[in-house]
């Protein structure tokens, strides 16, 4: 196989060949958490290749297709069998980002399936070549000129199509920065970046497009984000303009939010924290990252089921039934793997819920689907040796996140969730002086995490998972 093939097969040959460097066991988790649910936090120091790796992925995606990317837009009929052609809606094609030769004739466009040539002007006025699509246009337009069609447009696969970055700005205090407002001086809707991309994600349900939130924290998210966390969880649709439009959030789109690690930022609430699965992105030694010394392998399970967040779409439709009949299936040291998850889960929450960090029914489904995702990508064991090694990511994703507090109020408490991820849970030990191996841990990240929050805690007296 080509080293060109390896790169489009494989989500991990590309970083590296990029010259990326990423955990191995990081991008699985982060890519069996978009199968999971479509909102994603990723946290770490700045720098750390939060915003990167959202934006690599999306690019391997466009890789994988080869060749082309379909684009559409809706366009009236109108006079365009006269003109040749159309202004395009704003945010569908971006000409900054591509080196289009503009009296070339060279772009495939199809509306009803018939095909033609075109080309675009920079002010994104695109003209099309093809008597029969005149034809069609001009046959239309006698029926009803103010009726629309669908524009495909097909560009090349190096154009950035799926993703857009947003800054997420300090003044952010409502949703018109991601859907827009509407103008009143202007008598119009004014669009947004966002808006456009998740308008395209709309059009083309095929594939899937990443809306990535850079700095999400930078300003209290619950002010500009609640109506996406809604819809997220509920399927309705989110209000626009104040008015009677409303925007349908597609399935095949995916928020991505970065989260780094400084003083001018805010804390997320449980509301946010439990609607997402929340990585960490830990920085590397000088030493690590200047000897490049990268695992040259490959992800160990079913490649295209990780790397295809479409696919398996069905598992957030999962209810508490459907999981118990899945899990029950699996086994491991003769048990069947939903009665030690229940046990599992239980022991957290009984340290948790004194506290007040307990985790409730959303929690726990969805760490449970991500159990069968991850089970589904090591193809399905009847016996799964592997499982801690995904519920201690699930730990530390989806119940650690939401800890902080002063030494008095939680230190007894981290304290008491570290020696439960040991190998040995009758000890009682310190977390600040225990030597932490993978072999004397049953969730060993888990516990890395725990000690060194315990050992912030020690020194400032208050600590958060994002600190």
């Amino acid at each position: 196989m080509s080293e060109n093939n390896l790169q489009r097969d494989s989500f991990y040959k590309y970083l590296v060949s990029n010259g990326f460097y990423f955990d191995k066991k990081l991008i699985e988790n982060y890519l069996l958490s978009l199968k999971v649910k479509p909102f994603v936090i990723l946290t770490g120091n700045s720098g750390t290749g939060k915003t990167k790796l959202s934006q690599l992925f999306a690019k391997f995606l466009i890789n994988r297709i080869g060749g082309t990317f379909e684009l559409q837009d809706s366009v009236k009929v109108g006079k365009s069998a006269g003109s040749g052609g159309w202004t395009l809606t704003k945010g569908v094609i971006d000409v900054s980002n591509n080196n289009f030769d503009w009296d070339v004739y060279n772009i495939p466009v199809m509306i009803d399936n018939i095909p033609a040539k075109a080309k675009l002007t920079p002010s994104t006025r695109l003209y099309y070549r093809s008597d029969e699509l005149k034809q069609h246009l001009k046959n239309l337009a006698e029926i009803d000129e103010e009726q629309r069609v669908i524009l495909k447009i097909k560009v090349n696969n190096e154009y950035d199509v799926n993703f857009k970055i947003i800054p997420v700005g300090a003044n952010w205090t409502d949703n018109t920065n991601i859907v827009g407002y509407y103008n009143v001086i202007k008598g119009d809707n004014e669009s947004t970046p966002a808006y456009e991309l998740i308008k395209q994600a709309q059009f083309d349900s095929e594939n899937p497009y990443f809306l990535i939130l850079d700095e999400m924290n930078l300003s209290h998210v619950e002010r500009y984000f609640a109506d996406f966390l809604s819809a997220i969880e509920s399927g309705e649709e989110i209000p626009l303009y104040g008015n009677n439009e409303t925007l349908k959030l597609p399935k095949n789109l995916f928020i991505i939010g970065t989260v780094n690690v400084d003083e001018t930022t805010y804390m997320f609430s449980p509301k946010v924290l439990d609607r997402a699965n929340t990585i960490e992105f830990n920085t590397l030694s000088a030493l690590e990252y200047m000897s490049s010394d990268l695992d040259e392998g490959d992800f160990d399970g079913n490649i295209n089921y990780l790397q295809s967040p479409l696919s398996d779409s069905n598992i957030s439709n999962l209810n508490i039934e459907d999981l118990e009949e899945i899990l029950s299936e699996i086994s491991y040291n003769d048990n069947n793997l939903w009665d030690i998850l229940a046990i599992e889960l239980t022991a957290f929450q009984e340290i948790l819920k004194d506290s007040s960090f307990d985790f409730g029914f959303r929690v726990i489904n969805e760490i449970l689907r991500f159990m069968v995702v991850a089970w589904r990508y090591e193809n399905e064991p009847n016996e799964w040796d592997n499982w801690q090694r995904y519920f201690d990511a699930q730990i530390k994703q989806k119940i650690l996140p939401k800890l902080h507090g002063s030494e008095k109020a939680i230190g007894n408490m981290l304290i008491s969730l570290f020696n439960i991820c040991l190998e040995d849970r009758n000890n009682n030990e310190n977390p600040k002086n225990f030597i932490i191996a993978e072999e004397n841990c049953r969730y060993y990240t888990s516990a890395l995490k725990l000690q060194n929050m315990s050992k912030v805690l020690s020194n400032q007296r208050y600590v958060s998972f994002i600190n």
